[in-house]
Formats: C-alpha cells, sequence, structure tokens
C-alpha cells in the first residue's frame, strides 16, 4: 500500500515537471514570435531556442518516464522500449548540456577582449559557427546516449535492490560502474569547457568591473550595472551547471537508490537547477515579458 509521502512526492514531482516544461515553451514561443516579427533572429536568440527545445523534449520524455514507471510499471518489461526512453532522455539531457556549454561560450567570446588568436579567430566567426556547433553537439550527444540503451540510465530499481545481477548478466555493481563511466565520458568534456569558459568571462568582468569602479567618473555608469548584471548572470550559470552536474553524476553511480523514496527525490533535486536557470531566463527576457503583457 503506497504512503501519504509517496503521494506528496509524486504531486510534487509532476508539478516541478509540468512547471519546467512550462517554463521553456514560454521562453521557446516567444523568441517564435520574434522570430516571426523580425523574419530572422540573433545568433544568441538562436542557441537560446535550441537550449529551450531540448530542455522541453527532457522533462516531456522524464514525464513519460516516470508516467510509465509509476502507473504502468508492467511496461518496463519491454526492454525495447525501455532502451528508447533511456536513450531519448540522455540525449536530450546531453544536448542540453553542450547547448549550455555554446551559450556559455559564444557569451565569453563575444564579451572578453584578450588579444590571444583564438579569442581574435573565435571572436570574428562565432556567429557563423554557433549553428554548425549546435548541429554537431546533437550528433555528439545522440553518439553519447546511445550505450544507455545497454546500461540504462533508468535502471529498474527492484532489480537494485533485490537482485544481485541484470538482465544484463552483469552484476548490479558492475552495470553501475559502467553506466557511471559513460556518463562521465557524455558530460566531462562540455562541463569542462563551460567551466573555462565561464571562469574566463567572471574574471575578465571583474577585472573591468574594478578599472571602472576606480575611476570616479564612471561610478553610475551603465556599463558597469550592465556588468554587475552579467557577472550575477554567469556566476547564478556556472553554480546552477555545477549542482547538475555533481547531482547527476552522484545519481548514475546509483549511490541514492538506497534511500527511502529515492525515485522521487533524485527526480526532484534533478529538476531544480535546470527550472530555476529556465526561470531566471523568463525574468531577465524582454521578448518574454513583452509576449506576456501582449497575451
Amino acid at each position: 500500500m503506497e504512503s501519504p509521502i509517496q503521494y506528496i512526492l509524486t504531486a510534487v514531482l509532476y508539478v516541478i515537471y509540468l512547471l519546467g516544461l512550462m517554463v521553456n515553451l514560454i521562453i521557446v514561443a516567444a523568441n517564435a514570435m520574434k522570430w516571426k516579427s523580425l523574419k530572422s533572429l540573433q545568433t544568441c536568440d538562436k542557441i537560446l531556442i535550441s537550449l529551450a527545445i531540448s530542455r522541453s523534449l527532457n522533462f516531456f520524455y522524464i514525464i513519460i518516464w516516470n508516467t510509465i514507471f509509476l502507473f504502468f510499471p508492467r511496461l518496463l518489461r519491454n526492454n525495447i522500449l525501455l532502451s528508447i526512453l533511456n536513450i531519448l532522455i540522455m540525449l536530450t539531457f546531453y544536448s542540453s548540456f553542450w547547448i549550455a556549454t555554446i551559450l556559455c561560450v559564444f557569451y565569453c567570446v563575444r564579451i572578453v577582449t584578450y588579444n590571444y588568436k583564438l579569442f581574435v579567430f573565435l571572436k570574428t566567426r562565432i556567429s557563423t559557427m554557433a549553428p554548425w556547433l549546435i548541429q554537431v553537439s546533437l550528433l555528439i550527444s545522440l553518439i553519447s546516449s546511445l550505450p544507455f540503451g545497454w546500461y540504462g540510465y533508468g535502471l529498474k530499481l527492484q532489480n537494485i535492490r533485490n537482485e544481485n545481477t541484470t538482465e544484463y548478466g552483469l552484476s548490479t555493481a558492475q552495470i553501475l560502474k559502467i553506466r557511471f563511466l559513460c556518463f562521465s565520458l557524455g558530460s566531462l568534456p562540455p562541463f569542462l569547457i563551460y567551466c573555462v569558459a565561464n571562469l574566463l568571462l567572471i574574471h575578465f568582468l571583474l577585472m573591468h568591473i574594478t578599472q571602472l569602479r576606480s575611476n570616479e567618473s564612471h561610478i553610475q555608469s551603465p556599463n558597469l550595472n550592465s556588468h554587475f548584471n552579467a557577472l550575477k548572470s554567469m556566476s547564478l550559470f556556472l553554480v546552477l551547471q555545477i549542482m547538475l552536474f555533481m547531482y547527476a553524476s552522484i545519481h548514475s553511480s546509483g549511490a541514492l537508490f538506497q534511500l527511502t523514496f529515492s525515485h522521487f527525490i533524485a527526480d526532484i533535486i534533478a529538476c531544480i537547477p535546470t527550472l530555476f536557470h529556465s526561470l531566471y531566463m523568463i525574468s531577465s527576457s524582454r521578448e518574454v515579458k513583452k509576449m506576456l503583457t501582449s497575451m
């Protein structure tokens, strides 16, 4: 018999899922309206709409997975369906992770003014490279997600708790090690690139803010305020991405499976960084505010 706590956690889980899906669909709709009115989008907006689409799909597939897990558990015995869902969830997770990295690199290259050859090269070509980088990231995400069709991201908790071996002929510990290795190989490269680009941008903004504040005539400069806002945004983005990576790494290792209601707790924690960042993008987006006002 299910406990009241499980009903509460299920309700909280679906509220977070639906809110995350709705928030990202609003971002997609706002940029689509902008695209319709202007007949074109800036590179930054193209990256943002790609990020919102990948996150929307990730929330959508997670909703399907949890609905099957909670209400139609017999369907999980179908290995083909289970493999497809695992691949789709990881594909959208990896793609959103990579596109977030591309967005951070784009901001870094456009704002930072280091005179290194690599920065000069990227600054002049980043706008034309961004669409190709998104397509390449989708291909890499697909390749990285394919192993989860065999060593699933959503392993059956019943097997992990009650059986020493799985249907793959390997022990649970071996499956979890392979899964953690697959996850690390797919997520560590974009995470490291993201951290380097974000820290470079934060360092540049801090140095520039210090220079502006040292000049008394620029204390109330609009540039100073814009730099402060950019610094807060990128710092928040960095913290949320680190939280997401750390949680996903711990979850993929199977460390949370022995906790009570681990399935619900793990999924709730997983959605918080992505949901919070999407809400922040809405609060700071002029296009979204205009769309909501017109509605």
